[in-house]
């Protein structure tokens, strides 16, 4: 009876512990917040895409900005990691880029890119999704709205990834 009584105390102990525990506020920290973003959606094969980001962590610790490719209305199929320079840790507003393939099997083709950033321990921004369409018009001599006029200078860096050229070897290879 007394083991009994002494496993009873305990369990009621250990159960208690970890319900208080739940009542103690868990700190995530400061992670990353994109603030703003933009970019065109419609791109001509061959161009250069602009894509661009106004962010801040209130710890300054921003570490990277992740990016995914994939055609549009499918899941998940590539993504591309860029750094993000000392300076601009705490706070940045500036431009990625992607190279796109001159395809002549690109126009009417759509795509997905989503970008959120990370910070040194982990924690991760909202995330901004961006619709890309392939036309056979140029986007390149529109205006870019004045509010991004500011952030149309800073490189940030590159979306690498060879999806785009993969695309267009699916598309042209021959099938059996």
């Amino acid at each position: 009876m007394k083991r009994y009584l002494v496993v009873l105390v305990l369990t009621t102990t250990i159960l208690g512990c970890g319900e208080l525990w739940k009542l103690v506020p868990i700190d995530p920290g400061n992670k990353p917040v994109i603030l703003d973003s933009y970019a065109p959606q419609n791109v001509k094969p061959g161009e250069v895409w602009k894509i661009l980001i106004k962010a801040e962590d209130k710890d300054g610790d921003m570490k990277d900005i992740v990016a995914t490719i994939s055609p549009a209305g499918m899941s998940f199929l590539t993504y591309s990691i860029t750094s993000i320079e000392e300076e601009e840790r705490g706070e940045f507003a500036g431009y990625l880029f992607v190279k796109t393939p001159p395809s002549p099997y690109l126009p009417g083709k759509m795509f997905h890119l989503t970008t959120f950033i990370r910070d040194k321990e982990g924690r991760k921004s909202n995330s901004v999704g961006f619709l890309l369409h392939f036309t056979g018009k140029s986007e390149a001599g529109f205006e870019l709205p004045k509010k991004w006029q500011f952030a149309s200078t800073n490189r940030l860096g590159g979306i690498f990834s060879d999806y785009f050229v993969e695309y267009v070897r699916e598309l042209t290879s021959p099938r059996e």
